[in-house]
């Protein structure tokens, strides 16, 4: 691939169905080939499915370079809110990097949004090389992307052959975003990854699972694929866990909220808690009760 041409099958994917709507974003560098299987296997499935090809991607990394995460969340935006309008409930699902901006999407959205799908979600990546990426960005635009992390041998192009490093420091700029600001993601909850997942650490989707405020979390783990899941052996896991996971919303097993039952046994079980930590043994002192809470140093 040469940096004038385009990415085989990067056009976006707009494929109407019922009014349930799944709203589908492809990663870092990407496009949507890298999640077209995904997309028309639950186009098949009766629902209407919109892939955009986010800013920047799908022609040249050069192109992605003069972009910023603002750039691809409004890509992101637009697209949920022309879906929005052609449908009843609408599920959002994103993969790697669109995993962030999905969850992005949540935080700000979340109200109207059904549930939220993630395979692989990044949203930060400890490897000390990623330390020089602000300033390397000032220095040199790119260097050489490694290879399409995917078991499957054979996966169709679907990214750049190089890394945009503008970009990639505006990316760790939506990381630190999203990271801080996992709690205001309430919504129902698939959080999917890969066990030998190359590019991103398994450990952003345990981040993601302790600090949002989601009741309900399905977790799904792909044994047999690296990090392009929708690309490798458990694709079909992937899609049916998926429609599953829409599935189960849409008819009410999955709820946004707790049921009163489970809202009693979690006070209950938070206050035995705070009780078991208390010091039970009577205070003796001739100081008002309330002066320990002011002690100096």
């Amino acid at each position: 691939m040469n940096e004038a041409g385009d990415i085989p099958n990067s056009e976006s994917l707009e494929l109407s169905g019922d009014r349930t709507g799944v709203l589908i974003l492809h990663g870092f560098t990407g496009s949507p080939a890298s999640i077209a299987p995904w997309a028309h296997f639950l186009h098949n499935e009766g629902f209407t499915v919109s892939a955009p090809r986010i800013a920047g991607h799908g022609t040249t990394w050069s192109d992605l370079n003069s972009t910023t995460w603002q750039d691809w969340y409004r890509s992101v935006e637009d697209s949920f809110v022309k879906l929005k309008s052609q449908c009843d409930q609408v599920f959002v699902a994103g993969f790697s990097a669109g995993g962030a901006l999905a969850l992005h999407l949540s935080q700000l959205r979340g109200s109207e949004i059904s549930g939220t799908i993630l395979v692989n979600p990044s949203i930060y990546d400890e490897r000390k090389i990623f330390w020089l990426v602000p300033l390397l960005s000032r220095i040199i635009p790119s260097v050489k992307a490694g290879t399409s992390d995917v078991a499957k041998p054979n996966p169709p192009k679907h990214g750049y052959e190089r890394l945009p490093l503008r970009a990639l420091a505006s990316l760790q700029k939506l990381w630190r975003r999203v990271e801080e600001d996992l709690y205001l993601v309430d919504l129902p909850l698939m959080v999917s990854y890969s066990l030998n997942d190359h590019v991103v650490s398994p450990l952003c989707s345990e981040t993601i699972i302790d600090n949002v405020f989601s009741m309900d979390i399905r977790e799904v783990i792909f044994e047999k694929s690296f990090h392009n899941v929708a690309l490798d052996y458990d694709a079909e896991f992937l899609f049916e866990e998926s429609a599953r996971f829409i599935d189960d919303v849409l008819t009410g097993e999955i709820s946004r909220e707790l049921e009163v039952s489970d809202e009693q046994d979690l006070i209950n079980a938070e206050f035995e808690s705070i009780i078991a930590t208390l010091d039970m043994e009577p205070v003796v002192s001739a100081a008002p009760w309330w002066r320990k809470f002011f002690k100096r140093d």
